[in-house]
C-alpha cells in the first residue's frame, strides 16, 4: 500500500528573512542579492557589516576578501574607496557570472529600503569590526547612516554588550544573536531587552517549551539556517517566530 505524501504549504513572507539577501542564486551581501530577494517577495532581509581600515562600513561578512572577492587581502588593510572597487561575486561558488558586482557601502542598504518602504532589514555588526573600531564608534557610525530608516533597521550582533549599548542609546529596534542557548538566561541578554533574538535552529533543545522562557516573551525568535519548507513549518510549530534562509524564493513557492 502506497503512502500518500501531502504537499508542504508555502511559508508566509512575514515569517521569512532573506539571509544575506537571495544568496541561493546571487552573491551574498550585495545590492543585487538584496534587491533580488525583495523582488522574490522578501519583506525582511539580513546583511552583515564590516569596517574598512579607515573605519567606514561595508556590506560584507568575512574579514578577508578571498572567498567573496577572490583577492588575498584583509578588509582591515584596505580603505573603503579601495574596497568598493573590488568585486563581490563568490568565484568558487558562482564562477565569473557576477564578477561585475561590487562591494557595497552600508549606505546602499538605506537607498534600497527607501525605495522599498514595506521592507525591514536586520543589520549584523560583526565581532571583528567591533574589535577593530570599538563598540561606541561602531554604534555611532551605523546609527548615523541608518537614521533615515531607523524604524525599519534592526541593529544586531553576537556581541551582547553592543546590543545593550544600542538599547541604551535609544535605537528603536535591537537584536542579538545567541552564541549558545543557555545565554538566554544571562543578565546582559535580559537587560538588552532585544526585539529580536536569533539562534541556530540546531541548538534549540528538542523538548524545550519556548513559551516558558522569560527572555522570549517580548522578543521575536528567529531561527537560522532554514533550507526547506518542511523544516520551516516544524520550527514554527515548535514556537519559533521567524526563519532565516538563503532560499527565500523556494520557501515562498507553492509546490
Amino acid at each position: 500500500m502506497s503512502v500518500k505524501i501531502l504537499p508542504v504549504t508555502p511559508l508566509n513572507a512575514e515569517e521569512l528573512v532573506a539571509h544575506r539577501g537571495y544568496r541561493a542564486k546571487y552573491p551574498e551581501n550585495t545590492a543585487l542579492s538584496i534587491i533580488k530577494a525583495i523582488d522574490a517577495g522578501a519583506l525582511f532581509v539580513e546583511i552583515d557589516v564590516q569596517f574598512s581600515q579607515d573605519k567606514l562600513p561595508i556590506i560584507y561578512h568575512d574579514t578577508t576578501l578571498s572567498r567573496v572577492s577572490g583577492f588575498e587581502k584583509s578588509v582591515f588593510e584596505c580603505n573603503r574607496d579601495e574596497l568598493l572597487g573590488y568585486p563581490a561575486y563568490e568565484p568558487d561558488r558562482l564562477g565569473d557570472t557576477f564578477i561585475d558586482e561590487k562591494i557595497s557601502p552600508l549606505e546602499a542598504l538605506v537607498s534600497i529600503l527607501e525605495a522599498n518602504p514595506d521592507v525591514k532589514a536586520f543589520v549584523e555588526l560583526k565581532d571583528e569590526s567591533i574589535e577593530h573600531c570599538g563598540r561606541e564608534f561602531i554604534l555611532d557610525s551605523v546609527q548615523n547612516i541608518l537614521h533615515p530608516v531607523a524604524d525599519r533597521a534592526v541593529i544586531m550582533s553576537f556581541d551582547y554588550s553592543l546590543a545593550l549599548g544600542a538599547r541604551k542609546s535609544g535605537w528603536p529596534l535591537v537584536g542579538l544573536v545567541l552564541k549558545q542557548w543557555d545565554d538566554l538566561y544571562l543578565e546582559e541578554v535580559r537587560a538588552a531587552e532585544p526585539d529580536f533574538i536569533y539562534t541556530d535552529h540546531l541548538i534549540i533543545p528538542r523538548e524545550c517549551d519556548l513559551t516558558t522562557i522569560e527572555a522570549l516573551r517580548d522578543a521575536t525568535l528567529v531561527a537560522y539556517e532554514v533550507g526547506s519548507q518542511a523544516l520551516g513549518h516544524s520550527l514554527l510549530d515548535r514556537g519559533v517566530d521567524m526563519l532565516e534562509t538563503f532560499e527565500i524564493e523556494a520557501l515562498l513557492a507553492a509546490d
